[in-house]
């Protein structure tokens, strides 16, 4: 509903103060957003060509954002709304067809790609594309790979904090710090910490590393069995191996078929004896057995090679972690073979469990987007980014969690959780469509409109492999809100949309200055002019619409609602709006 208020009431309102003081800008104070430092509680958005102010201000008032300042033709300084999660506000900006970017308000120059020195080494993280599967995603802390190896030099700066746990079953402790540095390089190849300003980058850069020292450079059977049984145990879901020989060891099968069956995916190296011998365990059909190239995409002179083997990646000259802090070049099946399984735990992070179904689901889509590079390996070299892409488009979706499960009725934003939600051609809310876009961890960002009328509530998406939906609860909003444009021009309708408890009576109060008084347990503005909106509907949505006057541009007014029934029942908070 829609109740008109006289032009001349808000005009008399507003002439009581000619002249508005400017906001004088706030303090500036940083903010972490994903490592990089923010302007807290602000970002930039800016409109395409031809987007007037009347469709600016209308898309402020939707997303309750405050615009500050003008800072170039269609860009706008705004500030968020108190509480408001920053990627929540942008993925609902980007969502819109009149924005072309939104971004956080940054304090220093943002870069688009890690700001580890020493990655410029790391020729083969560009030859995989891992900058452009970054870019669409990080992986997620909960996912692990287990590197069952020499150990990890735990210390190491650029591997610390990616530890998720770690062991020494050679020597029967919980200690797994390297014997030789092996180890060391190839946890730094899946999973260094990445965008710290310090060395090498990882495979998979928001995912973290089991170690596990296995021996002194050669491994027995029973340290790694014991090194297997205890990763899957602790929950692993990727295992790297960088060793073997070409006896099919019993034992070490058995382990490795049991961590299949848990939906483990296991990932092993070739071998370097430059020769088709089925070399184990990467020469088990249930492992991925990994081969090396070079920087031309040509086969490593010291590679196996054969239909046995199912993927390539760089093993030529590769640079990562070493012993002591320190960073070193290696060659080898062994760093191919961490490569390919910091690539399935960035992938594996999309999904919602580890299963065998959720493992094969992986490994498909690392085999069935490699680049061919000859039939000396069975599917080709890596292609970190053509094989997120290859797995968000197999997965079948599960929506496990709208949130908020509850909705006022108002509107807001919605974020999806689940898995294969990146493939989503359709996201709908009760059969209407919403607007939607990816969010970090493999999230949807939407956002609903004022609807009623209240009730339970169907969210569907749909990918080119299904639909899943749940239901979410439209409930009253309470407390009380409004939605009204931080900036609106003079001679033009603005809009006020209420939320509130049903059939409450509806009070607009507006003031020109800031001042309050407590009644009733809420704080409320002093009004110049309180507007009566009528009772609000049964899902407690109403509007009220005003004409405001040219003649006074310049001038800053506050709103505020507030319900009534039998007394008062709510207030929302006091926006602040500027007549342009």
């Amino acid at each position: 509903m829609q109740h008109p208020v006289q032009p001349l009431v808000l005009l008399l309102a507003l002439a009581l103060c000619a002249s508005a003081q400017n906001r004088p800008d706030p303090d500036l104070q940083a903010a972490d957003w994903h490592g990089q430092a923010v302007v807290a509680g602000e970002i930039l958005v800016q409109f395409r060509s031809g987007t007037d102010a009347a469709q600016q201000a209308a898309r402020h008032v939707q997303l309750g954002t405050t615009p500050r300042a003008a800072v170039a033709l269609g860009l706008v300084r705004a500030a968020l709304p108190a509480g408001s999660d920053l990627d929540q506000q942008l993925a609902a900006w980007r969502l819109l067809p009149e924005v072309e970017f939104a971004q956080p308000n940054v304090l220093h120059a943002a870069v688009d790609t890690p700001d580890d020195p020493k990655l410029y080494l790391q020729w083969h993280l560009p030859k995989v594309r891992a900058d452009a599967a970054w870019d669409g995603y990080l992986g997620d802390p909960a996912t692990v790979v287990a590197v069952i190896d020499s150990g990890v030099d735990v210390d190491h700066p650029d591997l610390a904090a990616h530890l998720a746990w770690g062991s020494d079953p050679y020597a029967g402790d919980p200690d797994p710090e390297d014997s030789d540095g092996h180890g060391t390089h190839c946890a730094g190849l899946a999973a260094a910490v990445t965008d710290n300003g310090l060395g090498v980058a990882g495979a998979a850069p928001a995912c973290r590393f089991a170690a596990y020292r296995c021996g002194n450079g050669s491994f027995p059977s029973s340290a790694l069995v014991a090194a297997i049984n205890d990763a899957v145990a602790q929950g692993a879901r990727v295992l790297s191996m960088s060793w073997g020989s070409t006896y099919a060891d019993p034992a070490i099968k058995s382990a490795l078929q049991a961590a299949r069956d848990a939906g483990c995916l296991l990932v092993a190296a070739a071998g370097n004896d430059a020769a088709s011998t089925s070399f184990y365990p990467a020469a088990h059909a249930f492992v991925l057995a990994v081969g090396a190239t070079t920087a031309t995409d040509a086969q490593a002179s010291f590679s196996n090679w054969g239909a046995w083997v199912d993927l390539a990646a760089p093993g030529q000259t590769i640079y990562s972690t070493g012993k002591g802090g320190t960073y070193k070049y290696l060659s080898g099946t062994s760093m191919a073979c961490p490569i390919v399984a910091g690539a399935g735990a960035l992938l594996y992070a999309r999904l919602p469990a580890r299963t065998q179904a959720n493992a094969a689901l992986v490994r498909a889509a690392l085999e069935q987007s490699a680049v061919p590079v000859g039939s000396w390996v069975a599917h080709g070299r890596l292609d970190l980014a053509a094989a997120l892409a290859q797995l968000d488009a197999q997965v079948p979706p599960a929506l496990a969690a709208v949130v908020p499960a509850q909705l006022p009725a108002l509107g807001g934003a919605l974020t999806l959780h689940g898995g294969g939600l990146l493939s989503a051609t359709a996201v709908t809310l009760d059969g209407a469509p919403l607007a939607f876009t990816p969010g970090p961890g493999g999230t949807l960002e939407c956002l609903a409109t004022p609807s009623g009328p209240l009730g339970p509530q169907l969210v569907a998406v749909t990918t080119p492999t299904g639909v899943t939906s749940l239901t979410l609860e439209r409930v009253e909003t309470v407390p009380p809100a409004l939605l009204v444009p931080a900036s609106t021009p003079g001679g033009a309708d603005c809009t006020w949309n209420l939320g509130g408890l049903a059939h409450d009576q509806a009070f607009v109060l507006l003031a020109l200055a800031a001042d309050t008084f407590t009644w009733g347990g809420a704080t409320l503005l002093v009004p110049v002019v309180v507007v009566s909106a009528g009772p609000l509907d049964a899902a407690g949505l109403g509007a009220i619409e005003a004409w405001l006057p040219a003649a006074a541009a310049g001038t800053s007014f506050r709103s505020q609602l507030a319900t009534w029934d039998a007394g008062l029942t709510g207030a929302s908070a006091i926006a602040l709006t500027t007549i342009e």
